[in-house]
This record gives C-alpha cells, structure tokens and sequence, in this order.
C-alpha cells in the first residue's frame, strides 16, 4: 500500500525539452560548437546537465570544454527555463486525483535544485508539493540511490509505501534499487520498453491510466 508519489520533472510532469534544447544550443554555440535539433535533446537528458552536455558535445571533447559550455547553459538555461515548456496533458488531473485521496506528493529531478523549484512554482503553484529536491553539489544524482535520501526523511516512510513515477530507465533503476514502487510515463523522454527493460512495475498508457492504477497501489490492490 502506497502513501506517497514522487515525480521525476523532465519528461514526466513536464516537456521541458523545449527551453533546455534552446539553452544548450546556445551554449554551444557560444563555444563555438555545433548545436542539434530541439528533439534530438531529449536523448541527452535523464542523468544530470552535465552528462546532458558531454552528450551534446563533439565526442571525445575535453574537460575543459565540457566546463565552458556547461558554464554558458548555467548562464542562460535558469533565465529562460519556463518560456516553452509546457504541461503534458492529464498531468493536472492526476496531480489533482492524488492529492484528493490524500497522498503525499514530492518531485526528485535531477535538475539543479533551485532550478526545479522555479519550474514547479511556474507550473504547478496550487499543487501541495511536500518537497521539490533536485542536484545540489553535496547530493548524488539518480540512478544512485543515496539520491533517495532527503526524499525518505522528508517522508518518514519506509520505500515500499512510496512510488516513483519517471520516463526514463535511470528512473525505473532508481525507484527499484531504493525499493519504491517504480511506475512508468511513457509519454515522455524515453520507450515503454526501456522503462520496462529497467523494471517498472506500472506501466500506464496515459496520466489518468496512472491515476487509476497509483490509486489502486494506494488501496493495496
């Protein structure tokens, strides 16, 4: 029986990929490298904007690049992040569909912290989020799972009363490494076979498909 239900951000609450494609091409740019087309971001992201711009960088690009275009994205992404970005639909009708039953909610993103709240207050300002955490320099990132902690003292539940919802495999193997109940959005970043492949146990068409089966998870079944 689940109490709680903690959300990935990007590609799962959000298409985010919009304002971060653009923040990253610039950034490239800047450098003096080649961008890509906005889509075509979406394969980078899922482990951290820094291994989204090793990524995006031209293969066996050095250190030092990697630090000056992660810089220049600093310098922009934060400033533009909720200009196209937009709400995936059936998100606010599952957020709400939670909250009536009295779940808790909370996000986990490997966003830069400060960042995710920012995006969350823009997108989500009625929802009684508990917590948003996301990537700070003293916090490991997912698939770690150390990266569940302020997450389960925030919460005082064991993992198994909790759910994570996600899009991507590094998703699915947090959520199941840390013993949560790992639950798919397949309409984000990544395939239903890889949620699957990486273990999700839920595995929806659709966020009122989710709701019904998260609600179902909260009563036992």
């Amino acid at each position: 029986m689940i109490k709680a239900v903690v959300f990935d951000l990007d590609g799962t609450l959000l298409d985010t990929i919009p304002d971060i494609a653009a923040a990253l091409n610039h950034a490239l740019e800047s450098c003096g490298l080649p961008t890509h087309p906005v889509r075509a971001c979406e394969k980078f992201v899922g482990g951290g904007i820094r291994e989204a711009v090793r990524k995006a960088a031209p293969q066996n690009s050095s250190e030092e690049t990697i630090d000056q275009v992660l810089a220049a994205y600093h310098g922009c992404y934060p400033n533009h992040c909720t200009e196209k970005t937009a709400l995936y639909p059936g998100i606010p009708e599952l957020l709400e569909g939670l909250a009536r039953r009295d779940l808790i909610l909370g996000v986990l993103s490997n966003k830069t912290e400060d960042t995710a709240k920012k995006v969350v207050k823009a997108y989500f300002p009625d929802v009684p989020f508990r917590f948003v955490f996301g990537r700070v320099d003293c916090r490991p990132l997912k698939p770690d799972p150390n990266a569940a902690a302020p997450v389960l003292e925030a919460l005082s539940l064991p993992p198994k009363q909790i759910a994570y919802v996600g899009d991507s495999g590094t998703d699915m193997s947090f959520a199941t490494a840390v013993g949560m109940l790992p639950a798919a959005a397949p309409w984000g970043y990544r395939s239903k076979g890889e949620l699957v492949e990486n273990g999700a146990a839920l595995v929806p068409e659709t966020p009122a498909g989710l709701l019904e089966l998260l609600l179902a998870a909260a009563q036992g079944h």
